[in-house]
């Protein structure tokens, strides 16, 4: 399976089949030629895998970029999407930022202690990332991950909320 840089999707334009079988027993290993150039995006599977799962292309795939003499050198998947997508490389960062921090597109409950802070309608650091405060309670507030179109007009930086970076942004909003 190759990665399509023009569409960003995985293509099989044939299925492909083992030139070899090395090993034995459980450690038998397919030996497949390919006639790609080095360089070229490799998306491998375990042998019976379909693309179920999370992420781009599947939880069981793995990417690999083709080196000369047949090598392959692991790629991190989101390093691969951007790559192959370099317009929706700040989205997808967003994307596992707040993810990390626990956040989702939908408002999520959360419950707090007493005089938390939070105040309807604003942007907080929440985690290691920002969130958007829909509504609030005397002991509950209802976060959502921010939106790329909100970082940009807040003026935060698409990074940790513990980096200098994100706390001179942060200092530079309250000062305002």
């Amino acid at each position: 399976m190759l990665a399509d840089p023009a569409t960003g999707h995985v293509c099989n334009d044939r299925p492909i089949r083992a030139a070899r079988w090395e090993g034995a027993g459980l450690n038998l290993v397919g030996v497949y030629e390919l006639d790609a150039e080095p360089g070229t995006l490799v998306v491998t599977t375990r042998a019976g895998m379909s693309s179920q799962g999370t992420g781009p292309w599947g939880g069981g795939h793995v990417v690999h970029r083709l080196g000369a003499h047949g090598s392959l050198a692991h790629v991190p998947m989101a390093d691969a999407a951007d790559e192959l997508d370099p317009a929706g490389t700040e989205a997808r960062l967003n994307r596992r930022l707040a993810l990390a921090a626990g956040l989702g597109a939908e408002p999520r409950r959360v419950r707090l202690w007493e005089d938390h802070g939070l105040v309807d309608d604003t942007m907080a650091a929440w985690g290691s990332y920002w969130a958007v405060v829909v509504r609030t309670t005397a002991r509950q507030a209802w976060l959502r991950a921010p939106t790329l179109a909100e970082m940009r007009q807040m003026g935060l930086p698409l990074t940790r909320n513990d980096t200098p970076e994100a706390r001179a942004a942060a200092a530079r909003i309250r000062s305002a």
